[in-house]
C-alpha cells in the first residue's frame, strides 16, 4: 500500500511539474510567431555569435584545434548554469499565487524552471553539434562514454548551483541583485574560453579545486581525447558535487519555509 501511494505521489508530482513547464514555456516564449522554437533558437544564436566573434582571433589551440571548434564544444556548457540561474532566480516569489493550488509545491516551481532552462540548453547543443560536425567545424567525440559522463557532470554541477542561488535569492533580495555579477565572474573559471593546459602552475592546481572546470575538462577529455591535454580530479569532483547537492537541498528547505512564513 505504501509503495502504491508513493508511486502515485510521484505520478502526481510529474504531472504537476509538466503542467508548470508548459505554462512557463507559453509565458516565456508565447504562442505566436516562432513560439517554443525560441527555446532552441535563442541559445543557438548565442553560441554561433560567440563562435563568429572569437574566431576572428587567429590563435588556434594545440594540435590545430581552432577557436571555432573549441567554442562550439565548450560554450554550450555555460548555458546550463548561467541561463538556469537567470530563469530560476526568484521563481517562487513571482509564482506565489500558484501555491494556493493544493497540488503545487514550491519545489515544483523550481524543478519546472530548471527543466525548461536545461532542456533549452541541451536541445540547442544537440541541434548545433551535428550541423557543426557535418560542415567540418567539429568531429565526433574521441570517447563517447567520457564525453557523455562529462556532459552529465556539468548538468549535475549546474543543477546544484542553480538550486543554491535560487534558494538564496528567495531568502535574501541581495543575492538576486549580485547573482549577475557572480555569473560574470565565473566565466574565466568555467573552462569555456580557455583549457587548463594553457594555465601555468601553480594556478592550474588552484583552478582544479573548482568542480565546474574539472567537469568541463573531463568533457573535453571525452571529446578531444589525446588531441588536447586535459586535467581533472574525477573522484574529487563527484565528492564535491554530492556535498553541493546536499547543501542545495538544505537551502531549498529554508527558502520554502520562508515563503510559507511570508504567506506562500
Amino acid at each position: 500500500m505504501t509503495d502504491t501511494t508513493l508511486w502515485r505521489q510521484f505520478a502526481i508530482q510529474r504531472r504537476v511539474i509538466w503542467a508548470l513547464v508548459m505554462r512557463e514555456t507559453i509565458t516565456m516564449y508565447g504562442r505566436e510567431g516562432l513560439g517554443v522554437v525560441w527555446m532552441i533558437a535563442e541559445p543557438a544564436m548565442f553560441v554561433v555569435g560567440v563562435m563568429v566573434i572569437f574566431s576572428i582571433i587567429d590563435n588556434p589551440y594545440v594540435n590545430g584545434i581552432t577557436v571555432a571548434e573549441y567554442l562550439a564544444v565548450s560554450y554550450p556548457t555555460l548555458l546550463f548554469w548561467r541561463n538556469g540561474t537567470n530563469k530560476v532566480t526568484k521563481a517562487i516569489e513571482v509564482n506565489r499565487a500558484l501555491l494556493h493550488h493544493q497540488l503545487i509545491r514550491p519545489i515544483d516551481i523550481i524543478y519546472a524552471r530548471i527543466l525548461l532552462a536545461f532542456s533549452s540548453a541541451a536541445a540547442s547543443f544537440f541541434v548545433l553539434f551535428p550541423i557543426f560536425t557535418f560542415v567540418g567545424i567539429t568531429h565526433l567525440p574521441s570517447n563517447w562514454f567520457n564525453f557523455s559522463m562529462g556532459y552529465l557532470l556539468i548538468i549535475w554541477f549546474s543543477f546544484s548551483f542553480v538550486l543554491i542561488l535560487s534558494s538564496l535569492s528567495e531568502i535574501s533580495e541581495s543575492v538576486e541583485r549580485v547573482s549577475h555579477i557572480i555569473l560574470y565572474l565565473m566565466l574565466p573559471f568555467s573552462g569555456v574560453f580557455f583549457p587548463l593546459y594553457v594555465v601555468p602552475e601553480p594556478y592550474r592546481d588552484w583552478l582544479m579545486y573548482f568542480p565546474l572546470i574539472d567537469a568541463v575538462e573531463f568533457f573535453h577529455h571525452g571529446y578531444f581525447g589525446p588531441q588536447m591535454p586535459t586535467y581533472y580530479h574525477l573522484g574529487y569532483t563527484i565528492f564535491v558535487l554530492i556535498v553541493m547537492t546536499l547543501f542545495a537541498y538544505t537551502l531549498v528547505g529554508f527558502a520554502i519555509k520562508r515563503v510559507r512564513i511570508n504567506g506562500g
